[in-house]
């Protein structure tokens, strides 16, 4: 029993590893595609619907109704940076995205969340009058 254990043990981790490999890659290539479609979407406002809670309901139309309330774009937004970020994740080559270094997964976000902040900084710091 001892001889088919070690007979398998080594032949089941390159395959471990290849596969613990490729889903790297494509969480590399999400993380880095979801913070830059969602900044882009943040600031040109390009939801995939919009929420009412007023009336409990979501709206696929490019137009807001102003009658139904306040919308709540941010859904929209994380469905669509979602959305683009998955395709792009199983669309890249396998190629691609084993070259690129680990380090951007986080660096990209964390840019993006930068960016968002600096352009919203008018609601946590007041002007000087």
């Amino acid at each position: 029993m001892t001889g088919q254990a070690a007979a398998t043990g080594p032949a089941a981790a390159p395959t471990q590893t290849a596969a613990s490999n490729q889903a790297a890659g494509r969480a590399l290539i999400f993380s880095a595609t979801f913070g830059v479609v969602y900044g882009l979407c943040f600031y040109y406002n390009w939801p995939l619907f919009a929420y009412y809670p007023q009336v409990n309901e979501a709206h696929f139309s490019g137009q807001l109704v102003e009658t139904l309330g306040p919308p709540i774009l941010w859904y929209g937004w994380l469905a669509t940076a979602g959305l683009v970020a998955v395709a792009a994740a199983y669309l890249v080559p396998r190629a691609v995205s084993d070259r690129l270094w680990h380090g951007w997964a986080w660096i990209i976000p964390a840019a993006v969340v930068v960016v968002i902040l600096i352009y919203e900084r008018r609601w946590f710091v007041t002007p000087p009058q």
